[in-house]
């Protein structure tokens, strides 16, 4: 055989061996895991379950891949599914406004926030002619400020003042500057507060019935097509919240530390250990009307709300062809 059939020969083996080898590696290529980024500008305690779900590997067995990507003013988002940690008030408002975002999965079901006071003992109607700082008025938590007040008997911005105008940045700063006589503030600033003596707990912002307070939320036009990987990381999350129920918080914080480096250990146990007591998560695809009612009912009462919407206005809903998990809670 002539030199040049032999190099064409051995050429022709060497392709044919080329596209065998291309076809065995892409045919046994596990496929790809859909990414899930959630976009936070700070850590957030009402995502331990969450947080807790990526540190044991549940979403990772659940076929999906969940990363925490910073969300502040001026970075830019990954392309790909990035889905919005909300106050459910705020995914009712953009629907109002037209926008089309779906909540897909529930987190809370009280407020994430305690009234903080400069020193005891403290009463409701002791709250007469005091000043509160408190979040922005179209806030949820404000709507349930003033309900709160309004049942014991003190009547908002007639009787005691609410200080709505400061960007969440200066309120703990106006507030140990000497502004105001009360502070709504949130977990984990509340405790931090609290530990370095600089105000005292004065009492917590809940009601009797449930509510439905913090959301993931994702545009509508990804999420419709995309119900399935949805169904993996609602159970993957619904699992991490009942583990966090089942588990001590001390063992909790060594978990998710990771996502809190600017907290101790023992005082992100005290936060996760009030979480618990007050039963403050509650992780579900599918919260029902009631709690979305009820939330509604506060902002109408607030004059934040004109008229309420529908549930399928807001939520998801589980997938019709696979059963839901049991809520986290």
């Amino acid at each position: 055989m002539r030199a040049p059939a032999r190099v064409c020969l051995l050429l022709l083996l060497a392709a044919a061996v080329a596209l065998f080898l291309f076809a065995l590696l892409k045919r046994e290529r596990p496929p790809e895991r859909p990414v899930f980024f959630i976009a936070v500008s700070q850590p957030q305690v009402e995502l331990i379950p969450l947080y807790l779900a990526a540190a044991r590997g549940t979403f990772a067995a659940a076929g999906i891949e969940v990363r925490f990507t910073n969300a502040g003013a001026g970075r830019p988002l990954p392309r790909g599914a990035v889905l919005r940690v909300r106050g459910l008030e705020e995914v009712i408002y953009r629907a109002i406004a037209g926008q089309h975002e779906k909540a897909v999965l529930a987190l809370t079901q009280q407020a994430d926030a305690v009234l903080l006071g400069r020193r005891p003992p403290f009463s409701w109607s002791g709250l007469k002619q005091k000043t509160i700082i408190s979040p922005e008025p179209t806030s949820a938590t404000t709507a349930l400020v003033e309900t709160l007040l309004r049942r014991n008997g003190v009547y908002p911005h007639r009787e005691a003042v609410l200080l709505m105008n400061l960007p969440p940045p200066l309120r703990i700063p106006a507030f140990l500057a000497g502004v105001g006589d009360y502070l709504v503030a949130p977990e984990p600033a509340a405790t931090l507060l609290w530990q370095q003596k600089r105000a005292f707990f004065a009492a917590p912002l809940q009601l009797s019935r449930p509510l439905c307070l913090t959301v993931v939320a994702a545009p509508e036009e990804w999420a419709l097509p995309n119900r399935a990987a949805l169904a993996a990381f609602q159970r993957a999350a619904a699992a991490g919240a009942a583990y966090l129920y089942a588990h001590p918080a001390a063992e909790i914080a060594w978990l998710v530390a990771p996502y809190f480096p600017h907290l101790s250990l023992p005082t992100l146990e005290k936060v996760i250990a009030r979480g618990q007591r007050t039963r403050l998560w509650y992780v579900t695809a599918n919260p029902g009307p009631d709690r979305l009612n009820s939330l509604q009912e506060l902002l109408q009462q607030a004059g934040e709300l004109p008229a309420p919407l529908p549930y399928e206005t807001i939520f998801l809903g589980p997938t019709p062809s696979r059963k839901q998990p049991r809520p986290g809670q």
